[in-house]
């Protein structure tokens, strides 16, 4: 401020001399005011400026105190907060530990559930068809609608339905070891249906009590009464239901038997459950045993030759031999070398001739037996197709509407193996028949062979006397 005030000196000093001293005299008492009230307005500046120094000093010390008190208490606040923060990330390690702990007990909790809930459908689904083929199933009918009311239901069983499968359980049991009496509807021999009074041998099987009493066969829809074949089984049923014996006869398979020996798959239903591709089977082994019989009727008519001459120190003629051959008859190989000999040729004329007549004639033995061969080859491949194509439509048909029976299963591949059954029931007979045909046509020819040569050796030794002409 001393400054300011020099300065605002000098410069009215500088003024008063540059005004000249002319002025000087008179000017001097208004520049005395002048100046003085500009020092007063200086000083009085210059308190309102020390004065206004003096509150922004004040304020500013007051701030900068403010600024470091607020910055140890945001220096302590942070450091709270850090602490805080490390705290929370020893929480936040702990909470990710127990996050997986729980994870992991929830996993195997619900792995746990997931096997109860497997098993009890498993047990449901077991239960149920063996219930449903078991006698007991006439006495406690409610149990079979119960289980399929449950295997409908694919959420977590309650303890009340494990309880209740449970219960099931171990009245099944307490029945097996019972004989009860019992009425309920049977489907008879004749498709009709009415209702019969029953006896109950545990789980072993039922019988009706009537007069003849019949075996009690279970299927997937009525109960079916099935008489036993053997008339003195019925009467020694009737025997033990009047008390008269302790002897019983048992069906120990539930019934399950009795239809199967009752049907006896006939040719025809064998015929129809093989299918279109059973007929080309059928037809190549029509077509094979034909042709094998026929082959077999002529090989068989034709006969060896026998040898031309047995006595080697004698020399036959030709034509004695042609004469003697044109008379064989029933023996191919007697008209090949009679139509090779002729008069005037040479050696090598009657071998070429040989060979050309035998191997036509050797075409007449092994005519058929060839396609004898390929249709023994030809039926077990058609059995395949045949099978494979059953068993596709058999897996179409799963695929398509599915199916948890295996009985139903079993019956189609049982019905695609026909066609394979067939191939190798023609197949075989036709290979043993082709292999006696090809070694009486392989004898043949080479009987024929044998005496081509021993007639070309005799039309040797009688040398150029007639071989020359």
């Amino acid at each position: 401020m001393r400054a300011v005030i020099a300065i605002l000196l000098l410069s009215a000093s500088a003024q008063v001399f540059a005004q000249g001293p002319v002025v000087a005299d008179t000017t001097v008492n208004k520049t005395a005011g002048h100046y003085q009230l500009q020092k007063t307005q200086i000083d009085n500046r210059v308190a309102d400026i020390r004065q206004q120094n003096s509150a922004w000093e004040l304020q500013l010390k007051q701030e900068i105190d403010e600024v470091k008190s607020n910055q140890q208490a945001l220096s302590t606040r942070l450091a709270s907060k850090r602490a805080q923060l490390a705290a929370l990330n020893e929480q936040l390690v702990e909470l990710n530990q127990q996050k997986q702990q729980l994870t992991s007990s929830y996993q195997l909790a619900v792995d746990d559930m997931q096997l109860v809930q497997g098993a009890y459908q498993k047990a449901l689904s077991s239960l149920s068809q063996q219930w449903q083929q078991s006698p007991t199933s006439l006495i406690e009918d409610q149990r079979q609608q119960s289980l399929t009311v449950a295997k409908a239901n694919s959420s977590f069983p309650s303890l009340k339905q494990l309880n209740e499968l449970v219960d099931y359980a171990v009245d099944d049991m307490q029945m097996t070891a019972q004989v009860a009496r019992t009425s309920a509807a049977i489907s008879q021999a004749d498709g009709s249906v009415s209702t019969k009074e029953l006896f109950v041998i545990g789980g072993l099987m039922a019988i009706t009590d009537t007069d003849l009493p019949s075996f009690i066969a279970f299927t997937d829809k009525l109960p079916t009464a099935i008489a036993p074949v053997d008339s003195d089984v019925s009467q020694r049923l009737k025997t033990w239901i009047d008390g008269e014996t302790q002897l019983l006869a048992m069906d120990l398979s539930q019934g399950r038997m009795l239809p199967s020996l009752a049907q006896k798959q006939s040719l025809g239903q064998w015929v129809k459950d093989g299918g279109e591709v059973l007929w080309p089977i059928l037809i190549l082994a029509a077509f094979g045993l034909l042709i094998a019989l026929w082959r077999a009727v002529v090989l068989l008519y034709w006969r060896p030759l026998a040898q031309l001459e047995n006595d080697a120190s004698t020399k036959a003629d030709l034509q004695q031999i042609k004469q003697q051959l044109q008379s064989v008859s029933r023996a191919p190989a007697a008209k090949v070398l009679a139509d090779a000999i002729v008069e005037g040729s040479s050696v090598d004329a009657m071998d070429q001739r040989l060979k050309q007549l035998m191997l036509r004639q050797m075409t007449q033995f092994e005519r058929g037996l060839g396609f004898i061969a390929l249709l023994a080859a030809m039926a077990p491949m058609l059995g395949l197709l045949g099978t494979v194509s059953g068993m596709i439509e058999t897996f179409q048909s799963l695929t398509e509407f599915g199916n948890s029976d295996p009985k139903l299963l079993s019956q189609g591949i049982s019905k695609a193996l026909i066609t394979t059954q067939a191939g190798l029931l023609v197949a075989l007979p036709l290979l043993l028949l082709h292999y006696p045909l090809k070694r009486r046509a392989q004898a043949l020819s080479l009987n024929m062979e044998q005496q081509s040569a021993l007639l070309l050796a005799l039309n040797l030794e009688q040398g150029a006397g007639h071989g020359s002409k």
